[in-house]
């Protein structure tokens, strides 16, 4: 199988440095390729291309990628790069960090001496429950009611009271949610929110905070669960590497692409951003599915898609360099 170059990650380094042989594939140590004062830490690795591969091997390949980066980490700030990015050439691999240089080099000032905390926060459903039957006036006035009707309660009565139940833990789900919040967003950088996935989950988010701030988020976590009288199970998880914050991913189009993109467009020598709309107004109006035939369907996918290749090329050359970061409002 022909190998290429695996990107784990992104440091401030201008001398070579290596990790060992812990990369992807047999026999693969792990490195860095320099630019400046930047590198890339890679590993020389079977050329995959990650869609096609099995459940297993990818599983397998993502757990070393993590291991990697939490090794790098023991001696580096690293932003990591998406996982399954590979480049055929360490020629490449510097073209990368030539391109993404300005943008690597401000993430990596920005993330110096952080560390990214997640923090997953669950509540004892009973526990929660019996609170909510001694505090809520309107759900023990229907249980009265229900217990006086004794066999001849409705199934709205209670339907009701489901209702009623089912409104106060969605108020005091929302309302631990916002404490718990507050309180940790006070030691930190950043917070990110993640879905939440279960009933008993009532938050997940990861946080962005000074190594030398852990100890004190962890203080705060301790308070928090004996303000709310253990109801509360909190799991932090990390040290982690800054997946949430700071994500690289690298895009390198291929060139034959952007011919047959040019082909499809009927374009010769340079284009700008207005010939390459202007042709694609006029054939998307031409073969729109709308006033043509089926056949035309067809083509009007493969003018979109030349459409967007063109566009891409023109506003980042072949290479392209950007940091994911995670949206924050998911709740």
């Amino acid at each position: 199988m022909k190998q290429g170059i695996y990107l784990y990650g992104v440091i401030q380094t201008n001398s070579q440095k290596e990790f060992g042989n812990i990369g992807i594939g047999e026999n693969s140590d792990v490195r860095t390729v320099t630019f400046k004062d930047i590198a890339a830490v890679v590993s020389v690795s079977p050329l995959t291309v990650y869609d096609s591969l099995a459940k297993d091997k990818i599983v397998k390949d993502l757990v070393t990628h993590q291991f990697v980066i939490e090794k790098v980490m023991e001696c580096c700030t690293i932003v990591p790069v998406k996982f399954g990015t590979m480049v055929e050439t360490e020629e490449e691999t510097i073209q990368f960090l030539e391109k993404g240089y300005g943008l690597l080099g401000e993430q990596l000032q920005k993330m110096e001496g952080k560390i990214e905390l997640d923090v997953v926060a669950s509540w004892e459903l009973p526990k929660i429950l019996q609170a909510i039957f001694h505090s809520n006036s309107q759900i023990q006035k229907k249980q009265e009611e229900i217990a006086r009707k004794g066999d001849k309660v409705g199934i709205e009565d209670k339907v009701t009271l489901g209702k009623l139940i089912e409104q106060a833990l969605k108020t005091k789900k929302a309302r631990y949610h916002q404490l718990i919040l507050q309180r940790l967003e006070k030691r930190t950088c950043d917070s990110c929110l993640h879905d939440v996935a279960s009933e008993e989950m009532i938050f997940n988010a990861a946080f962005l905070l000074e190594k030398n701030h852990e100890e004190a988020f962890n203080r705060i976590i301790t308070l928090l669960d004996q303000e709310l009288e253990n109801t509360v199970n909190f799991r932090v998880i990390g040290p982690l590497p800054l997946y949430s914050f700071s994500t690289i991913i690298f895009e390198r189009i291929d060139s034959h692409k952007i011919e047959e993109a040019k082909k499809i467009f009927g374009l010769n020598g340079d284009m700008t951003d207005k010939t390459v709309r202007d042709t694609y107004r006029e054939l998307a109006q031409k073969y729109h599915p709308d006033k043509s035939s089926g056949e035309d369907s067809t083509t009007f996918h493969l003018i979109h898609s030349a459409y967007r290749t063109l566009k891409n090329f023109i506003e980042n050359g072949l290479i392209h360099v950007e940091v994911y970061h995670w949206e924050k409002d998911f709740q």
